[in-house]
């Protein structure tokens, strides 16, 4: 059974954005944190309450990773710590996808349980990166979807893939969630298939940035025309393949021109 965590109430959620507005340093933060907040509530469905005790050991587990990476002075190697903190939460929440698709339980995390850190990765973060506006640029929701959305048992490392794209590429995926980014198949497959572009030196000489964004267009417009979740992962590869090679092709076409 899954476990249920607070959610924090918009009205508290804008009052403490507000009250943290004005913070120097996270180790103000530290003594503002708690696992409690009378503001916080829990959806009436299936599941079991997380207990305090295991809010206060998922903040303690955070904090040690931050404190890896330069916590709580200047964040340091911040893609590093983003890519371990993606296993942590994901690996040891278990929170399950309903759940964790609440915005308002990831404002819980960042402005209740562990705001120091949310400040010490974003200092004076605009409201998306704390608030309840949008998970895919939350310091703590981006993080759980993106190893949500790469986790693969049948790997030797579930999380691997969580390095082939930077913060920004993911968001592209996320921006075409509709169509792309909700399915983890195809996600998982679109990765398999650009990671292997890479390492066979095909991107190469092209702006890679510019060449994922235009398969991901390409993309777009044949989702309304071929069900890709509904081919099997052989098919998947070789149409994700196909597009991908055509975006490349473009791309290079253009820069020749």
């Amino acid at each position: 059974m899954s476990v249920l965590y607070p959610r924090l109430l918009r009205g508290r959620i804008d009052a403490l954005f507000e009250e943290y507005a004005s913070v120097v340093s996270p180790a103000e933060l530290t003594v503002r944190a708690s696992v409690h907040d009378d503001a916080a509530v829990y959806v009436a469905t299936g599941g079991t309450r997380v207990l305090p005790d295991r809010l206060d050991d998922l903040a303690a587990s955070v904090r040690v990773l931050a404190r890896q990476h330069g916590y709580p002075y200047a964040a340091t190697r911040t893609t590093e710590f983003d890519v371990a903190l993606a296993r942590l939460l994901h690996g040891t929440m278990d929170i399950a996808p309903a759940e964790a698709a609440s915005r308002e339980v990831w404002a819980f995390l960042s402005l209740v349980l562990m705001p120091d850190v949310a400040w010490w990765r974003y200092p004076n973060p605009p409201g998306d990166r704390v608030k309840n506006t949008d998970i895919t640029r939350h310091v703590f929701g981006r993080l759980w979807w993106r190893a949500e959305l790469v986790h693969d048992t049948t790997l030797a490392d579930p999380y691997e893939a969580l390095t082939v794209l930077g913060e920004a590429d993911f968001d592209q995926v996320y921006a075409r969630r509709a169509q792309i980014g909700a399915s983890p198949k195809i996600v998982r497959n679109l990765l398999l298939v650009w990671r292997s572009l890479r390492d066979s030196g095909e991107l190469n000489g092209v702006n890679e940035r510019e060449a994922f964004r235009s398969m991901l267009t390409q993309l777009r417009r044949v989702v309304p025309f071929l069900s890709l979740n509904a081919l099997d992962d052989d098919a998947l590869v070789a149409e994700l393949d196909r597009t991908a090679r055509q975006a490349v092709s473009a791309i290079r076409a253009a820069d020749l021109a």
